[in-house]
């Protein structure tokens, strides 16, 4: 009868089993006397990764039959609890809202038999992403026509390679509006189209938000856009360190004969300088360590110390680099990485005006670099170079800027002038004797920070346009700007004010920030007890006749005979007037400074407040402007 009982019950396990789906043809059960066959739970998944707050749902099997009743616990906790996370009698285990410590959680299947055995599967706890937006880069950026820019789609700070592209509103883009592939590549149209901004667009339907759009704006072939800002540090509250009138652009750095580039934003476009200087910081993807370095006839790294008028610096190694601006090309440029801090400066040497600023930062520059597109005719001779002739010829003079510095010791070096810091402009393929920068008006109280979103909101304004060339495409024509041959020094020979012949002259720069005219004496007005610009009681006229030097001077003329001259009025307002009633403004038109400590070294030096409203030209000495039967020297145009 007990046999018979067994087998009994042993059949009836068979069929529960096998009604169940999971009979095992290798697997006998049996039971003698007292002994109890354990059962085993299989748990799926075996392991997890959730995020917090997630969830992640298990499946529980029980392999025999003596007891189907499963309890669910986490970390041993039955039912788990609101720090490791809570699972529910059908096995949805939820994490908590924040990941546990440890991150990792074990989830438990007990079967109700005796023994209590169970199944067990590992859980890690991933915090949860901070976003599920879409975002695009670059942002709000131009392009001339016919070049390509490189977009990425990013969620959660990663690159999402599901997005689909589009541009305004077409699917690819089409062949009037630029088109875009699958990876994000836009190549814009061979012409401008109307309007010249287009709309960017990534998509991503799997996303919380699933859209993300920027604007492009399209530009000239020769043509790049210029902005007004406080640069980089942005306004600091304080009028005496704020940086006023920060013109920029922006660059591309290559390395030389490849396509492998960095694009380089907020570089300071300086007619007052020459050659490109840029922040060791700034590059990144085409490190400075990647570029070609130039070496002296021993093979020691050649090093440049320059130093500008307001006593501020730049030291570094000179390196060779592909530069391209607006679309535009200028093949193994010599330009300076600032920021190199293996040497010493030889302040004794290359800094006879004392030391001033270091530019070594982005802190102290206010920008990545510098962009110098002057005349180029410092050191003597006609050279795009920085120095020229009397580097090339190992002279010394006060402000030398050329070293090596063999076991760290720096001392001057004598650099071949193809080899020396170069304007940029003068290597383009074409569009390459010199430059037009064009600024839009502003109001006498000044603006805000450009480029600006029109009213619409649809179209990015830049603030003007820097444009290469004079005379070389139809937007670069001299018109009827007046030329302003140049003397040996790249300045106006002669400048007149109040009846008084400054012959130390002055020039058209573009990163200084102010009028610098006269000094405070000459002028019988004071400077600003809290910065270094003039604050006037009243608004100060300033009429400056400027000469060319197209020829001798005679007495009884303001320039003399037959000389090209033109006669400049212009305002200086209080800059603690100007700074108060806005704030937030960038741009300013009226502002004035010092040029000088005393009558005798006056000058009156055009800083950006005189670009606005005008189309300026820069013409490169050694080429020619249209008209002109010399201008050896380079010249100004307005």
């Amino acid at each position: 009868m007990r046999a018979n009982k067994l087998s009994a019950v042993a059949r009836a396990s068979l069929l529960v089993a096998m009604a169940a789906g999971m009979f095992l043809a290798s697997c006998t059960v049996t039971r003698t006397g007292n002994d109890i066959a354990l059962p085993a739970v299989s748990l799926s998944p075996t392991s997890a990764s959730v995020q917090a707050g997630g969830a992640v749902q298990f499946t529980a099997t029980v392999v025999t039959s003596f007891s189907t009743t499963i309890i669910w616990d986490v970390n041993d906790i039955q039912g788990g609890n609101s720090t490791v996370g809570t699972i529910s009698s059908t096995g949805l285990y939820t994490a908590p809202a924040t990941v546990p410590a440890p991150a990792t959680v074990t989830v438990k299947a007990i079967s109700q038999s005796e023994n209590y055995p169970y199944g067990a599967a590992i859980v890690t706890v991933t915090a949860q992403p901070t976003s599920a937006m879409l975002s695009i880069a670059p942002a709000n950026s131009f392009t001339p026509v016919g070049t390509s820019v490189q977009y990425t789609a990013t969620s959660n700070n990663e690159i999402d390679a599901a997005a689909t592209w589009s541009v305004n509103g077409v699917a690819g883009g089409n062949s009037t509006v630029g088109t875009i592939s699958s990876s994000g590549l836009y190549t814009a149209p061979a012409s401008l189209p109307n309007p010249i901004t287009v709309a960017v667009t990534a998509t991503d339907t799997s996303l919380t938000t699933p859209t993300a759009s920027t604007t492009l704006t399209l530009t000239n072939s020769n043509t790049a856009p210029l902005f007004v800002n406080f640069g980089l540090n942005g306004s600091t509250g304080n009028s005496s360190t704020t940086q006023y009138n920060m013109l920029s652009t922006t660059i591309s750095i290559c390395l030389p004969a490849t396509i492998q580039c960095q694009i380089v934003p907020n570089i300071l476009v300086d007619t007052g300088s020459v050659g490109l200087r840029v922040l060791n910081s700034a590059l990144t993807t085409v490190p400075a360590t990647a570029l070609q370095t130039v070496l002296d006839s021993h093979g020691d790294q050649v090093q440049e110390c320059v130093q500008f008028a307001d006593a501020s610096y730049a030291w570094g190694p000179v390196l060779v680099a592909d530069v391209d601006i607006a679309g535009e090309t200028a093949s193994a440029v010599p330009i300076q990485v600032i920021g190199d801090t293996t040497y010493t400066v030889p302040a004794p040497d290359c800094l006879p005006l004392g030391q001033g600023a270091d530019l070594d930062t982005v802190q102290t520059l206010g920008a990545n670099g510098i962009l110098g597109i002057g005349v180029s005719t410092i050191g003597g001779g006609v050279t795009v170079q920085d120095c020229g002739l009397n580097c090339a010829a190992g002279e010394t003079f006060a402000g030398y800027p050329y070293y090596v510095c063999p076991n760290y010791y720096c001392m001057q070096a004598p650099v071949p002038i193809v080899q020396q810091v170069a304007n940029p402009v003068a290597f383009l393929p074409k569009d390459n004797n010199g430059v037009e920068i064009v600024l839009s008006s502003i109001p006498a109280a000044g603006a805000p920070s450009l480029p600006y979103t029109n009213a619409a909101g649809t179209s990015l304004i830049p603030a003007g346009s820097l444009i290469f060339g004079i005379g070389t495409e139809s937007n670069n024509a001299l018109g009827s700007a007046t030329v302003f041959p140049l003397d040996s020094n790249g300045h106006f020979p002669k400048v007149v004010f109040n009846g008084t012949s400054y012959v130390s002259g002055g020039y058209v720069n573009s990163r200084l920030s102010a009028l610098a005219v006269s000094d405070a004496a000459t002028l019988g007005i004071e400077n600003c007890p809290d910065n270094s610009y003039y604050c006037p009681s009243a608004t100060l006229p300033i009429s400056l006749t400027v000469c060319a030097a197209n020829a001798a001077s005679s007495a009884g003329l303001p320039c003399g005979t037959n000389v090209t001259f033109e006669n400049l009025s212009l305002n200086i307002e209080s800059a603690d007037n100007l700074f108060t009633t806005n704030p937030t403004y960038s741009a300013f038109n009226d502002l004035g400074q010092s040029s000088s400590t005393n009558p005798a070294n006056d000058s009156f030096n055009l800083g950006l407040p005189f670009f606005f409203g005008r189309a300026v030209f820069v013409g490169i000495a050694g080429t020619s402007a249209p008209n002109q039967t010399s201008v050896p020297n380079g010249y100004f145009a307005f």
